[in-house]
């Protein structure tokens, strides 16, 4: 399976796997028995014809997966039953060009070729980016179990500590304690020296927040206390 390395807000660097041609496709046929769906229903109401019927169809046809993907964190019905999403190359959230990039794009990509563009474009792409993803800077990813990692699997890999020395990591929330998390388990699968370098600025980023010198201290082992103690804090 593909993956994809993303930067975040952060300047964490996360892994995640690509979504297939197969699960794009099938998010893509529940959408459209959705709108099926939608579009009978509005038939039925309207007798087949009238203002109701071409604005009530053509609105929603037309603008169905720009309205949901804008409002819905980067996930149609179909993206969200199949735990995918659209996610922006320069970080998780795309930015509103990007959403209408891959929309206008749909018309090429899916419309006018029957999706084999898009399927074509995907296959051949090392991102697993239709034309639209490619112009928006963007690519759909799964939300697999494996990347939401809970509080509870913290506390699990972490020891515990006794002595509170960092009150004041209260100030973050629980997905940035994620992400240091994330960060920790990818120094530990691959040690080089861009994952070193990625530890040592978030520790200097979170002593900066924290107003907190790293003096001797290693600065994984930094981010292992501010864990552990973000655990106790929050959830003891």
């Amino acid at each position: 399976m593909k993956r994809i390395e993303i930067l975040t807000s952060h300047n964490i660097v996360i892994s995640h796997e690509l979504a297939s041609v197969g699960q794009r496709m099938l998010a893509f046929a529940i959408d459209a028995g959705i709108l099926s769906a939608y579009s009978a229903f509005i038939t039925i109401i309207s007798g087949g014809s009238g203002a109701t019927f071409y604005i009530g169809i053509g609105l929603v046809l037309i603008f169905y997966h720009l309205v949901w993907e804008i409002f819905n964190q980067g996930q149609s019905p179909g993206k969200k039953f199949l735990k995918l999403r659209v996610v922006s190359l320069h970080g998780m959230t795309p930015s509103l060009m990007t959403y209408i990039t891959r929309w206008a794009f749909r018309l090429i990509d899916i419309t006018l070729t029957a999706g084999s563009m898009a399927i074509l474009s995907i296959l051949l792409s090392p991102k697993g980016q239709r034309i639209g993803d490619l112009l928006g800077r963007s690519t759909v990813i799964q939300l697999s179990p494996n990347s939401n990692i809970t509080l509870n699997n913290i506390q699990q890999l972490d020891d515990r500590v006794v002595e509170i020395h960092y009150p004041q990591v209260r100030q973050y929330t629980d997905q940035d304690m994620l992400l240091v998390k994330q960060s920790i388990q990818r120094y530990y699968q691959h040690k080089h020296s861009a994952n070193e370098k990625m530890i040592y600025d978030l520790a200097m980023r979170i002593s900066t927040d924290l107003n907190i010198p790293l003096m001797k201290q290693a600065p994984l082992e930094f981010l292992k206390t501010i864990l552990s103690e973000y655990i106790l804090l929050t959830r003891v």
